[in-house]
């Protein structure tokens, strides 16, 4: 994101009239001064597209690999098994964007503290929070463009 939107759409540190921290009148303000709304019209409609819902393909190549990574050393692992584990985690992560999803699953891994499968409860609080930021952005980003509070 160029440094002159990313100024704009944070919150100010000194605010000192009572107002809020972040007002869109004073991120177009900023972006007046920087020449910078083409930059958060072209913004808004990339993340916009950004947050549609993870291809089902894609999800269910990335699941189907996290369970062959942690099932490959046990035995028994049964086919009907994965069909219900895969499917629960479709239904349960497919509503989150692609990036999204992506860097949850990696960071549940990778945080993970056992030796089992990161759950479906793990993703999810690894994606909350990017999930929160980025709407937060494009509410600002609408408000800024389209002239919505």
């Amino acid at each position: 994101m160029p440094p002159a939107l990313t100024l704009a759409l944070a919150d100010r540190s000194f605010v000192f009239d009572g107002s809020p921290a972040w007002t869109p009148d004073h991120a177009r303000r900023v972006l007046a001064q920087t020449g910078g709304a083409a930059d958060a019209v072209r913004t808004l409609a990339l993340l916009r597209r950004s947050a549609r819902p993870v291809p089902r393909e894609w999800l269910g190549d990335r699941l189907t690999i996290l369970w062959t990574m942690f099932m490959a050393s046990r035995s028994q692992a049964d086919p009907e098994l994965l069909t219900l584990w895969l499917s629960e985690h479709l239904r349960l992560l497919g509503d989150l964007p692609h990036d999204i999803v992506a860097v949850a699953i990696d960071q549940a891994i990778q945080s993970a503290r056992h030796g089992f499968i990161p759950s479906i409860g793990e993703m999810r609080a690894a994606a909350e929070p990017l999930l929160e930021e980025r709407k937060r952005i494009i509410d600002r980003l609408v408000m800024i463009v389209e002239g919505e509070e």
